[in-house]
């Protein structure tokens, strides 16, 4: 069974705080998918780390969509936004 580890991740912007999850397999690509996510938010110049981008606990790959299955399998992880 494929498992996610699921990376809580909180980023500061101007004048607001983006709050999301990077579901992927490992730290680096949870680091990698979070700046791509917050760039295409409009917020390119934002840099984030793994000091923002911590793991948090794990889910099967079974319990999401199948858009986001395949999502995983395609680019190694996807992002679901939270509130703030």
């Amino acid at each position: 069974m494929d498992v996610l580890k699921v990376f809580d991740t909180w980023v500061e912007v101007p004048g607001k705080t983006l709050h999301f999850d990077v579901m992927t397999g490992d730290q680096a690509t949870a680091v990698r998918l979070a700046n791509e996510y917050v760039a295409g938010q409009g917020y390119a110049a934002i840099a984030v780390t793994a000091e923002e981008c911590l793991f948090c606990h794990q889910e099967p790959l079974v319990m999401f969509t199948e858009l986001q299955q395949n999502e995983f399998r395609q680019s190694g992880g996807f992002i679901v936004p939270l509130s703030a």
